[in-house]
């Protein structure tokens, strides 16, 4: 019976303990990632409802009435965005209220 020659390569031991390793590495990236992303979002939050309030203002000026919801500036051309943090409603005296998303 021929021996064969010495094999290389890896044991299914060492394969198991590198995907292990990448699982937790992984792992730890996203929970950072997500502490990340929700540390800007009150920032985000402040800066969108300024330009609501900014384009409710300008609307004001040329139809002397404030709109009823950011999706009526979006549809006159006042916001070139939709708002994906909150919904915006505008009351008729221009009140704006914010409900996160």
């Amino acid at each position: 019976m021929a021996m064969l020659g010495s094999q290389k390569g890896y044991t299914l031991v060492e394969l198991m303990v590198a995907v292990s390793i990448l699982a937790v590495l992984s792992s730890t990236v996203m929970v950072t990632e997500q502490k990340f992303m929700n540390a800007g979002k009150p920032e985000s939050l402040r800066i969108e409802y300024k330009t609501i309030a900014t384009a409710a203002r300008a609307y004001l000026n040329d139809y002397n009435k404030f709109p009823s919801s950011d999706d009526e500036l979006a549809a006159k051309g006042y916001i070139d965005f939709v708002p994906t943090l909150a919904d915006y409603k505008i009351s008729p005296e221009g009140k704006i209220t914010q409900t996160p998303r």
